[in-house]
């Protein structure tokens, strides 16, 4: 029981901790996290005891370093946000809100259109749409047969990422601005577009973040009816493969040998981290192969590099195996997980600290940009920030590649560009 506690606690404080320095019903990103923490935590450590199926030692040793990272997690946090920090000359500091709303609104078009011009572009390029292949899973992760060339990845995956990106705030724009009803038609025909790709999380989390704030700032009742609102979307998006067919419920319990709480099992398919990373560091500590550092920029390198985080997970666990022939993005893994592999003990109290240092920091500046600019247009530009660049670079630990298109993206929102 004190390892259930232990696991899911530290977990958890890395999802939600941001209550701790911002309890607040505006703190909309950590929200997203309270569904995801039941599925995700919750149900593998007390209802499943999945930590039951890894050695003894392995799960010592995972304890170990949540709760260390944890600790060292907080005093960075705390450290981050009670900072004294520079203040920035950004298009909602020095614009009037009516100016910088008619800004939001022209680029939101522009590249909403460019978004579902390019996804639909990339899925002709490709050939195929994942949803509808004869291997949907292999389809959805570039695998086998649908390996796709780099240049059709880059057209294909900067769309979705400007859509993915771009979706809660077009959702806004129609909310504050009913008579433009164009928005709400492009948002559901971008979300269509993503869920074709089978991604559920960025399909979904873009219209699940609009309804956030709009609940979040309506009152402290919507706010509670909305907790439970959220955790009904994440149980939906976790049966999604089964709801469209993609599995099969019997798939769970011959995956884990296991025909206890099915319906459980179901639920926490889509997000097996404890698993992942239980089995991640029963491989890794048979055979270590320390990385470093070199993980924190391996992202930043195209293709399959050797120390891409997803690229080195997958080797830890698949030893021997032609990773190109994996079905996998690579595992989840916590900060405090990947400061071991890298610098042992050290690394898990540096990236620890540093990464709760960085999102303690940006989450001041949310904070303060919140409540300068009221408006809820304005506020959701300042959410998606905070959570597409923002969130990312306190992981600075998986920095990929793909964080590029979308800071280009932000950047129009954040600076006045004139064209000449």
């Amino acid at each position: 029981m004190l390892t259930s506690v232990a696991i899911c606690l530290s977990l958890s404080l890395f999802t939600l901790g941001t209550y701790l320095v911002w309890p607040s019903r505006y703190n909309v990103p950590a929200h997203l996290g309270v569904g995801f923490i039941l599925i995700a935590y919750v149900v593998p450590t007390f209802i499943l005891d999945i930590q039951d199926d890894s050695p003894a030692e392995v799960v010592d040793l995972y304890v170990n370093i949540l709760v260390v990272g944890t600790i060292f997690y907080l005093i960075g946090l705390f450290a981050g946000f009670l900072a004294k920090l520079p203040t920035a000359r950004f298009s909602f500091n020095v614009l009037s809100l009516e100016e910088y709303e008619s800004r939001i609104i022209k680029i939101t078009r522009n590249f909403l259109i460019c978004g579902i011009g390019g996804l639909i572009l990339g899925y002709l390029m490709m050939g195929f749409v994942p949803m509808f292949a004869a291997d949907p899973v292999s389809a959805k992760f570039f695998r086998g047969p649908y390996q796709v060339p780099f240049y059709t990845s880059i057209v294909y995956l900067s769309s979705f990422f400007i859509l993915s990106n771009i979706t809660p705030i077009s959702f806004m724009i129609w909310y504050k601005h009913r008579n433009k009803s164009i928005f709400l038609f492009l948002t559901i025909i971008a979300v269509i577009l993503m869920m074709l790709s089978l991604s559920r999380g960025p399909a979904f989390t873009g219209v699940l973040t609009a309804i956030i704030i709009i609940m979040s700032f309506k009152s402290r009742s919507s706010f509670a009816i909305l907790l439970l609102l959220i955790v009904f979307i994440y149980l939906f998006s976790s049966i999604f493969y089964y709801l469209i067919g993609i599995k099969d419920i019997n798939d769970i319990a011959g995956g884990f040998d296991k025909t206890d709480h099915l319906i459980w099992r179901v639920m926490a398919a889509g997000t097996n981290d404890i698993y992942d990373q239980l089995n991640f560091l029963t491989y890794f500590e048979n055979k270590p192969e320390w990385t470093y550092g070199r993980t924190v920029f391996g992202g930043l390198v195209p293709s399959h590099y050797e120390w891409n985080p997803s690229v080195y997970t997958l080797k830890v666990v698949n030893p021997g195996k032609d990773l190109s022939e994996l079905i996998s993005g690579g595992l989840r893994l916590p900060g405090p997980v990947w400061g071991y592999v890298s610098f042992q003990w050290t690394g898990v109290i540096t990236f620890s600290f540093l990464s709760g240092f960085i999102k303690g920091a940006f989450l001041k500046y949310l904070k303060t940009w919140m409540e300068k600019h009221k408006s809820i247009l304005t506020s959701t530009v300042l959410i998606v920030i905070s959570m597409a660049i923002f969130e990312p670079l306190s992981s600075f630990y998986t920095l990929s590649i793909y964080l590029l298109p979308t800071l280009f993206l932000l950047m129009f929102y954040a600076y006045r560009f004139r064209l000449k």
